[in-house]
């Protein structure tokens, strides 16, 4: 228990110094790492013998983006491209529903590797794009606007998770996916909701959202679109674990297991807000 405390401490330092204390380029490093670390722990959970191969897919991947995308230039305008790429990873969340929904009676689709790399990259990538692109928001104006977005982001993740464990814990009787994730219950999900959507409230007046609540409507329809999908990203990961039989994505943080098994949830959360806001806010399509 003393590990974990201590290892979630210095995360949450961590997090803070990599938001609020670097300046984008070694925010952009951060995320680099957080990207590499989750495709070293992909690896295995996508039937890759050697944890290298897909770490090496996603290297070249998301170099060929950079290159491309020249994300050095989004603290001055975010191209149409790289939203693009952002609301590709919707199409992971969106899809993975139905594969969720047939565990573990079919998982054949989990021995074809060049469907599972696929799956995972759009996990990886719109996630690490989204996170440059709302740390850029506002920046050449004020450097802490963006880090408050993502803050604010990533806090309706983890409000939805605390509201669903208590409200799971004393109100849970049915349960939501039984073969993926025994604990989580209908009731738990309701109850993550409500408190994310009153964190979300809360954000929004300590202006934590900056120009995303300019529009109100559409960052609302973002948030609950953020908050539901959150917990499918969880459970997709859980469902990669059993299948690969994995209890633990990795080791990097003592008792709190791998990097994916911190950032499941945000793997969805920061793609589909983005897409949905952007969608809402007539910025796409």
């Amino acid at each position: 228990m003393l590990t974990r405390i201590l290892t979630a401490i210095v995360l949450i330092a961590a997090v803070l110094a990599w938001l609020f204390i670097a300046d984008y380029p070694i925010y952009a490093i951060g995320t680099l790492f957080m990207f590499a670390v989750g495709a070293y722990e992909m690896g295995p959970l996508i039937g890759f013998k050697s944890k290298l191969t897909f770490l090496a897919i996603a290297t070249i991947v998301i170099t060929l983006l950079f290159v491309v995308l020249e994300p050095s230039n989004f603290v001055l305008n975010i191209p149409e491209s790289a939203k693009f790429i952002v609301a590709s990873g919707l199409i992971v969340w969106l899809g993975s529903i139905p594969l969720l929904l047939k565990f573990p009676h079919d998982t054949k689709w989990h021995d074809y590797k060049a469907f599972s790399t696929v799956i995972a990259l759009l996990m990886l990538v719109p996630f690490a794009i989204g996170l440059l692109i709302l740390r850029a928001n506002q920046y050449p104006l004020d450097k802490n606007s963006g880090a408050y977005l993502v803050l604010s982001v990533m806090a309706l993740v983890w409000c939805a998770d605390s509201g669903a464990y208590f409200c799971g814990r004393f109100f849970g009787k049915h349960k939501m996916l039984p073969n993926v994730s025994p604990k989580k219950t209908l009731e738990g999900l309701a109850g993550g909701i409500i408190i994310a959507l009153v964190g979300m409230f809360i954000f929004m007046k300590l202006d934590f959202f900056g120009t995303y609540a300019n529009n109100p409507t559409a960052l609302t329809i973002a948030s609950v679109a953020t908050i539901i999908f959150s917990v499918i990203g969880d459970l997709v990961e859980s469902m990669f674990k059993r299948i690969a039989g994995i209890k633990d994505s990795g080791k990097i943080f003592p008792g709190h297991g791998g990097m994916l098994d911190r950032i499941d949830s945000q793997l969805a959360a920061i793609p589909v807000f983005l897409t949905v806001y952007f969608i809402a806010n007539g910025e796409l399509f």
